[in-house]
């Protein structure tokens, strides 16, 4: 089990801390535009940082019965990160795009067409953990940043995406994010901008 989340321990001691849930984000999946790899270029996706301000992201509850509800803070995990970027990177290829598969990342930063960064910006989250797993909601906003490493022009654009896990699940955490992360690499793709910059 690999959460990535530290708890206020004092308030469930307490028990007479009432967190209030955090409001989670219902963004629209939109349709990604689909490309070809034969007429894409390649792509590289060079990093995901955490960019988040607020380490305060929501609710977490304990047990079966998920009780006694304390605040849920996020800690940055790199391995959790990495995760999502190969999320991000799958999500791009699924969709027919060229994506750079060499395992060293110096030479995905000097080969590819286009680079691709992305920061979290934020993140909201009401999870539940017990011996069973984790289940719960979350959303998260990414901002991405792509560069042609050609012209050196770049754009940049910010999207959301969801993710939900019903039941109690031994990788809830982290698959809850990763599944927002793919949601909102959905909704990036369905922008013209990223086909025509990645179009040959």
């Amino acid at each position: 089990m690999r959460i990535f989340f530290l708890a206020t321990i004092f308030s469930l001691l307490a028990g007479c801390t009432s967190v209030p849930p955090a409001v989670i984000e219902n963004p629209i999946h939109e349709k990604p535009i689909s490309s070809r790899p034969d007429k894409s270029k390649v792509i590289f996706v060079a990093n995901v940082s955490s960019k988040i301000v607020d380490l305060n992201i929501g609710q977490m509850k304990l047990g079966t019965l998920c009780i006694n509800q304390t605040e849920l803070i996020w800690k940055t995990n790199p391995s959790v990160l990495n995760e999502i970027k190969e999320a991000i990177s799958t999500t791009i290829s699924n969709n027919g795009y060229s994506v750079y598969s060499g395992l060293i990342q110096a030479g995905g930063e000097k080969d590819a067409d286009i680079l691709v960064g992305v920061g979290i910006d934020d993140v909201k989250a009401n999870l539940c953990y017990s011996i069973e797993g984790q289940k719960g909601d979350a959303s998260m906003r990414l901002k991405f940043e792509v560069l042609d490493n050609k012209t050196r022009s770049s754009f940049t654009r910010v999207v959301s995406g969801s993710g939900n896990i019903a039941e109690f699940s031994k990788t809830g955490d982290p698959d809850i994010f990763i599944k927002a992360a793919e949601m909102a690499t959905d909704n990036f793709l369905a922008d013209e901008a990223f086909f025509k910059a990645t179009r040959k």
